[in-house]
């Protein structure tokens, strides 16, 4: 049976079960329940192979844009690259791929992904350079407090995911040295799937933070502000006996917390870049915004 390249196809509810079924199997990953709940938008769109009506190769994209040190540039997401065991081997990655960079090449300043050491020598081959990351973090003993008044955000409470989508269309950047802007239906399908159960809410001062914790540790993945914070307070709404370190999975621009920096070693998350950026710039892409 012929192949076929598919894209934009995620009202076609056979082909998104397919697609949802081949990330299933390959990531243990699924996108329906973004869908259903209406926060999957037109910027992440699938580009497949399709045989019959099975997808058996993809790689998404995601439209963004950065702030970089103050200035706005354009970019594109490379992410959920994936080939059927059966279908490896043919090159249907690599079709993908060169189709996605001569769709959008010239219309963006960035193209970028991740990947895992496994496929390290294969984003090379496209012009693709190995990127550092920075993720900040501090040890300095943050005083507690109860100014910020957490309830956790159910997932499956309809008036929950309306707050989390009002707040996340309109919030605004942690950094102006790095973030990225208009990325909040990423951070919906974290929500939804990685952080369901660890996303805290205060009704008053309007402020979602995305946390976990763990080896006397407060791991903060984001913080969803529609005006700026103070964020020692925030950390110190959160913090725990016992709590000796807090780390950041996204830059901010915080001159009131004693801020240190470490390269993150990953191998299975590897930042791949193309185009215009400063290989020098010492910061982490938020990880709420990864697809």
């Amino acid at each position: 049976m012929k192949s076929e390249l598919v894209y934009n196809y995620k009202e076609n509810e056979t082909l998104r079960k397919s697609f949802n079924e081949l990330s299933q199997i390959t990531f243990g990953i699924n996108f329906e329940e973004w869908y259903q709940k209406k926060l999957w938008n037109d910027k992440y769109e699938c580009y497949s192979i399709k045989i019959g009506e099975k997808i058996v190769s993809n790689a998404s994209v995601n439209k963004l844009q950065f702030i970089i040190n103050g200035e706005k540039i354009t970019a594109l997401q490379i992410g959920t690259v994936m080939t059927a065991e059966d279908y490896k081997g043919r090159g249907m990655a690599k079709q993908l791929m060169n189709f996605i960079l001569e769709k959008f090449e010239k219309e963006y300043d960035i193209i970028y992904l991740f990947a895992n050491n496994s496929v390290a020598e294969f984003y090379p081959k496209f012009g693709f350079e190995k990127i550092k990351q920075f993720q900040i973090y501090t040890t300095e003993k943050i005083e507690t407090n109860t100014k910020y008044k957490f309830r956790k955000l159910d997932m499956d409470n309809p008036d929950d995911i309306s707050t989390l989508k009002n707040l996340g269309i309109k919030r605004i950047n942690n950094s102006g040295k790095f973030d990225v802007i208009d990325g909040h239906e990423v951070m919906f399908w974290y929500c939804l799937n990685v952080f369901r159960d660890h996303i805290y809410f205060d009704d008053s001062e309007k402020v979602i933070v995305i946390c976990t914790g763990g080896e006397n540790k407060l791991n903060i993945h984001d913080i969803v502000l529609t005006e700026k914070k103070n964020y020692r307070e925030i950390a110190g709404s959160l913090i725990t006996e016992g709590i000796n370190e807090v780390s950041f999975n996204f830059n901010m621009d915080a001159d009131n917390i004693e801020i240190k920096e470490r390269v993150i070693d990953e191998d299975d998350n590897i930042l791949f870049i193309k185009g215009k950026y400063n290989k020098e710039l010492k910061v982490i892409h938020p990880i709420t915004s990864h697809a």
